[in-house]
C-alpha cells in the first residue's frame, strides 16, 4: 500500500498556496513521442503561461504541452487505455492521481541524482510509493479555501452554516467531485462533525444547499469558475487558492482564511510525476529539475499565487491567507488523508451525479 505523509508545511514553508487548474485538451489524439522530443500534461491558463515564462530558459528540446481535461484525475483512464505506451513524459499532478498512479505502478522511482534540487525540497513533501522510493517531485505548495466577493455577495459570511442562508439563492459556485479531490464536501463534513472518513454529514449539507437552490453553478474547467466569479453570476466558491489568487487580481475577494474553526483551509501539494514508459526520462528529469531551481521555482509559484518548495526559493509576499502560525494552523489548516480521498473519488463522482445534480 502506498503511504503519503501527513506533512507538517509549517516547517518547511512561511506560507501556503493552492493550484489545482484544469483546462482543455485532446489527450488521446497524441502520438508517442520520439526520442528526442519531451511531452508534458500540464493545467490549463494560467498557469500554463507562467509555467511556460518561467522555464524558457530550458536547455532540451521545446515541449509539448497536453492540458488536463476536467480535472486531473481524468488523465488516469487516459493512461491505462494505452499503458504501455501513453504518450506522456511528465504529468503534473496531486495527491490522489499520484497515489493512483503509483498503485498501478506507472510511476518512475525518483532520487536526488535525477533531480538535484530536490536536496532542497523538504523531503515530508515527497510521495513515496510501497517499498519507500520517491515518486513525486513537489514543485508547490497548495491549497484550497471558500472565498466570496464582498461587493456583490448578499451577507458576510462567517461560518460553514452561513452557506445555507436563503439569500444565497444561486449564489454558490461549487467544484465537481473529482475537482480538489472532493475536499469541499470534507469541508462541510468538518463543519458538521464529520470527516473525510465520516462524509455523511457533507453530504447531507450539500443535498440541503442544492435543494434551496443555493448551487448557482457547478464548475469543473477552472476558466468557467474563474468566469463565473469575475462575471458576477456567483458570488461564493469553495476553490484552490492559485485560481482564487488569479481572480482576485480583477474583482475584489475576500479569503474566509483564519475566519472561524468550521471553515478550514485544506493544504497540500502540486507535483511532477515521471511516467516508467517514458522514453525520455532525462530530459523529463531535467525539465522538472529546472522548475525546482530557486528562481524558477519562486517566479512561477509568485505568478500563480503559490508557495515555492525549495527552501532556497524567495518567500511569496500576498499569500497572507495562507500563511499560518503554529496555533492558526491547528484551529484553522487542515491535511486530509489523500489515500481515502483517492479511493473514494470514483464513488464520489457516481454519488454527486446520482444524488446532486438532480436537485440543482
Amino acid at each position: 500500500m502506498i503511504k503519503m505523509r501527513r506533512r507538517t508545511f509549517l516547517k518547511a514553508t512561511g506560507g501556503l498556496a493552492a493550484a489545482q487548474l484544469v483546462g482543455a485538451g485532446p489527450l488521446a489524439s497524441l502520438a508517442r513521442a520520439a526520442e528526442d522530443s519531451l511531452t508534458i500534461v500540464e493545467w490549463g491558463p494560467p498557469g500554463l503561461d507562467f509555467m511556460k515564462e518561467a522555464t524558457a530558459g530550458f536547455d532540451g528540446p521545446k515541449p509539448t504541452w497536453v492540458l488536463h481535461e476536467g480535472g486531473a484525475a481524468t488523465v488516469l483512464a487516459k493512461i491505462k487505455s494505452a499503458w504501455p505506451n501513453p504518450p506522456y513524459d511528465l504529468v503534473a499532478a496531486y495527491g490522489p492521481v499520484i497515489l493512483s498512479m503509483g498503485r498501478e505502478g506507472w510511476l518512475e522511482p525518483i532520487t536526488v541524482e535525477d533531480v538535484p534540487n530536490l536536496k532542497d525540497v523538504p523531503e515530508a513533501l515527497i510521495q513515496k510509493d510501497s517499498a519507500g522510493n520517491w515518486i513525486s517531485i513537489p514543485r508547490s505548495l497548495t491549497g484550497a479555501l471558500f472565498a466570496y466577493r464582498p461587493d456583490i455577495c448578499p451577507i458576510e459570511i462567517k461560518k460553514i452554516g452561513d452557506l445555507l442562508d436563503p439569500r444565497l439563492k444561486g449564489q454558490i459556485l461549487w467544484p465537481t467531485s473529482v475537482t480538489n479531490a472532493n475536499q469541499q464536501v470534507v469541508a462541510l463534513a468538518l463543519g458538521n462533525g464529520g470527516d473525510e472518513n465520516n462524509m455523511e454529514p457533507g453530504w447531507a449539507m450539500l443535498k440541503e444547499m442544492a435543494k434551496m437552490g443555493n448551487i448557482g453553478r457547478v464548475f469543473a474547467s477552472i476558466s468557467d469558475g474563474i468566469n463565473s466569479l469575475t462575471t458576477g453570476e456567483t458570488s461564493v466558491a469553495f476553490m484552490d487558492a492559485a485560481s482564487l489568487f488569479s481572480t482576485s487580481k480583477n474583482v475584489p475577494l475576500t479569503f474566509l482564511s483564519k475566519v472561524d474553526e468550521s471553515l478550514k483551509v485544506f493544504t497540500g501539494t502540486e507535483d511532477w510525476t515521471v511516467l516508467k514508459s517514458s522514453k525520455n526520462k532525462k530530459q523529463a528529469f531535467a525539465f522538472a529539475n529546472l522548475t525546482l531551481s530557486p528562481d524558477v521555482n519562486h517566479t512561477f509559484n509568485s505568478n500563480v499565487g503559490e508557495a515555492p518548495t525549495n527552501q532556497k526559493s524567495a518567500k511569496v509576499k500576498g499569500l497572507e491567507y495562507l500563511s499560518f502560525t503554529n496555533e492558526e494552523f491547528a484551529r484553522f489548516a487542515y491535511i486530509a488523508n489523500i489515500e481515502t480521498l483517492a479511493k473514494d473519488l470514483d464513488a464520489s463522482a457516481k454519488r454527486f451525479e446520482q444524488e446532486i445534480q438532480p436537485l440543482l
